[in-house]
């Protein structure tokens, strides 16, 4: 299971890779942490980034997570691998904007190890029912 993480704070990317250490150090998942958007916007369009869940700050410089997941969701590549925003942003108007752009899930930036732990083996599980 491959995960990618895009967030321009490199604290905050470091703060997620501290929450799923234990699963890459099990090598349960195998992980990307990127922190400029322009650049995944451009693997995206190039099929080049590989991922089967895709973790998207909201707020960032230059390519918002909307337009990423904008981008993800025109492409067939991409069209049906889930992507989830990891965000403070968590208004009514953020999720609606959210689904309209194609973000399927929602993390708070609070968010602790258990918790997000929980949800990956749960978007995992949810992914194997999928192909089986």
């Amino acid at each position: 299971m491959k995960l990618v993480f895009v967030d321009d704070s490199k604290i905050v990317l470091k703060t997620l890779k501290a929450l799923i250490q234990d699963m890459l150090d099990a090598k349960t998942v195998e992980c990307e942490f990127l922190n400029e958007s322009a650049q995944v916007k451009e693997r995206l369009e190039g099929r080049s980034l590989e991922y089967d869940v895709l973790f998207v700050d909201i707020n960032m410089p230059y390519v918002s997570g909307y337009e990423l997941a904008q981008a993800a969701k025109s492409i067939d590549k991409y069209k049906f691998k889930p992507i989830i925003a990891i965000t403070s942003e968590f208004t009514d108007e953020a999720k609606k904007l959210g689904e309209d752009f194609g973000i399927d899930g929602w993390f708070l930036k609070s968010i602790n190890q258990d918790s997000l732990q929980s949800s990956i083996v749960d978007v995992i599980k949810q992914l194997y029912k999928e192909k089986a």
